[in-house]
């Protein structure tokens, strides 16, 4: 971007829009975290009190309610800020408002930094998506380009966007909701310096022509033979251009040098990323498998890498997953049989003398693509898509909802969505990460009828004497990795942890964000739309009672869950879990109304 450029970013409607958004996911995530107990109330305004760098006072304040979801507190107006002078302003620095209330916060100085760095990169790369998204409607297009151009981002998480190590250039030309394309640079690693799996379903003397198709395949055997290699002697590496240039050039020339890796070129086929950016899904093919590329990239306050034994887990997993879904008739409903989008192989390469920071960063993961698995009639959707408010001003289900009913749509939801997912906990023990970016809606004519799911080399939890079948073997992580990232695991202590772990997802993230915009749009009620999803789910255990200790056992009507705190993990202590208690919508449903 020229300096003319940025400046009229910064002047322009899409960074006040983003501004407002990222101090309204922060204090909303803050107070939902019990995170600012010097807040004064009265009725629906919020007085926060300040002091600001010379010691003087300062004070924010917001309209704000809470709501029936969880307990979950929206802001219903700008937050204003008013200094010691009785001057007030719209607030738009979310690190200026850290520091005015960082006295009242339990915080450790240094993450607290680090957070407030998150929401400015945050702040300023949404409003340059949005800035160059203007005013297109999303709403019709096809799933692909709805991956891409989505860009809601998390809708809890204050760093929705950060994208740290991602300049705005970068953004410009990589970003899922700005690119064309991304064409991957395609590298042969030495199978001796890589770990490498595959699923079942690939035979490995094969599996490279396979996951690379005719054309690369081709120029993958002929350039290594060209330079006096043996093909059979390598994998393929393909590599995202951002992080051949940030990660892969400078810390593995050595590596190129003695031929443990060799490059072959830019892919023959072109991809557009997913919401997830280092997904790329193929443009040029859309049946062929999607890549999941290890990126330098710090985004939602995660590091984007892929560390090795969560790619030597990640067909292993598929295939497990598979089986149970497959070999198990007891589903509810001839449609509600959900579609796995597997991750069929991956593979990482380490040098033979790893320097700081190359953990998990030059690796791959292929995944099934959702084209292959549509039934005549059907069309897929992000999950994402249902929350989302097109430029229009219309929800992008509003068509959908006003041709088949709002509580018919949402039953229909329920049923074939949310179900699925519940089923694979209560059923066989397994708890996937199912927030909407993890979840494909695939529908007949805007009327739900099944889901694909996805993401699972890290987004599943399972406790073994739970399970209704043996459980995978899995590579460990090393310790250090365990040490860094101590929320990184697969194996829950508990039934209430992967119960929970479910729910998180599932409903804090996911359907509260859909009982607010029905609730905005659509006129219905929260507590009436969680009596519908509380039927939908007793109405399915009392059609298979034969399982009802394990409804007991993975109790979806507790008073209580534990959600996990997204804020306050930032600047606290990094640890196992961090959570709170939060009142259950699904139980508070069941309550009879006040007189």
């Amino acid at each position: 971007m020229q300096p003319s450029d940025y400046q009229n970013l910064i002047d322009s409607p899409a960074y006040r829009q983003a501004s407002r958004r990222v101090l309204r996911q922060l204090l909303e995530a803050l107070l939902f975290e019990n995170a600012l107990a010097h807040g004064q109330w009265r009725g629906t305004l919020l007085t926060l009190p300040g002091r600001s760098a010379d010691g003087t006072p300062v004070s924010y304040q917001c309209q704000a309610q809470r709501t029936f979801s969880f307990g979950r507190v929206r802001l219903i107006s700008p937050l204003l800020r008013s200094d010691a002078r009785g001057i007030c302003i719209e607030a738009g620095d979310p690190a200026l408002f850290l520091a005015e209330i960082a006295p009242w916060l339990e915080a450790d100085e240094g993450r607290l930094g680090q957070f407030a760095a998150e929401l400015l990169a945050t702040q300023i790369k949404d409003a340059q998506t949005l800035h160059a998204r203007g005013n297109q409607i999303l709403r019709g297009a096809d799933y692909d380009t709805l991956e891409a151009r989505l860009t809601d981002g998390h809708p809890v998480h204050p760093s929705y966007k950060s994208r740290l190590g991602f300049t705005l250039d970068d953004n410009a030309a990589y970003a899922p909701e700005m690119t064309a394309g991304v064409t991957p640079l395609l590298l042969a690693a030495r199978r001796d310096r890589c770990r490498w799996a595959i699923s079942t379903t690939l035979h490995d003397d094969s599996a490279a022509h396979t996951l690379l198709g005719e054309a690369d395949w081709n120029r993958f055997r002929d350039e290594l033979t060209r330079r006096g290699l043996l093909p059979e002697d390598y994998l393929p590496l393909p590599v995202h251009p951002w992080q051949w240039d940030k990660a892969v050039l400078p810390g593995y020339h050595q590596a190129l040098a003695c031929s443990e890796l060799a490059v072959i070129g830019a892919s023959t086929e072109c991809y557009l990323p997913q919401q997830s950016i280092r997904t790329l899904s193929n443009l040029s093919t859309p049946w062929h498998l999607s890549l999941k590329l290890a990126m330098n990239l710090v985004n939602t306050s995660t590091s984007r890498v892929l560390a090795p034994h969560t790619v030597l887990n990640a067909p292993v997993i598929g295939d497990w997953l598979q089986t149970l879904v497959a070999e198990h008739t007891d589903w509810p409903g001839p449609l509600a049989r959900p579609v796995l989008l597997r991750e069929v192989a991956g593979v990482s390469f380490t040098p033979q003398a790893p320097a700081l920071g190359q953990y998990g960063a030059l690796s791959c993961i292929w995944r099934d693509s959702v084209h292959n698995h549509l039934q005549p009639g059907e069309t897929a959707v992000p999950m994402s898509a249902a929350m989302h408010v097109d430029a229009d001003g219309r929800p992008f289900i509003d068509d959908w909802i006003k041709r088949h009913g709002a509580e018919n749509w949402l039953r229909r939801l329920i049923e074939r969505a949310w179900l699925p997912v519940l089923h694979l906990l209560w059923r066989h023990g397994v708890a996937l990460e199912s927030h909407a970016q993890n979840m494909i809606l695939l529908h007949a004519d805007g009327l739900p009828a099944r889901v694909a799911l996805k993401d699972f080399h890290d987004g599943v939890r399972f406790c073994r004497t739970l399970l209704s079948a043996p459980a995978p073997a899995l590579t460990a992580p090393p310790a250090e990795h365990a040490r860094i990232n101590p929320n990184s695991f697969l194996e829950a202590a508990n039934a209430d942890e992967l119960r929970d772990f479910t729910f998180d997802a599932l409903f804090f993230v996911n359907l509260a964000e859909l009982a607010w915009l029905f609730a905005r749009f659509y006129g219905m009620a929260e507590t009436h739309f969680w009596r519908i999803v509380r039927d939908v789910l007793q109405t399915y255990q009392e059609r298979h009672p034969q399982w009802a200790a394990r409804y007991a056992l993975f109790d979806c009507f507790a008073d209580e869950v534990a959600i996990e705190l997204l804020a306050s993990r930032r600047f606290q202590p990094e640890i196992r879990l961090r959570t709170r208690p939060s009142p259950n919508p699904l139980a508070l449903a069941g309550e009879p109304p006040c007189p």
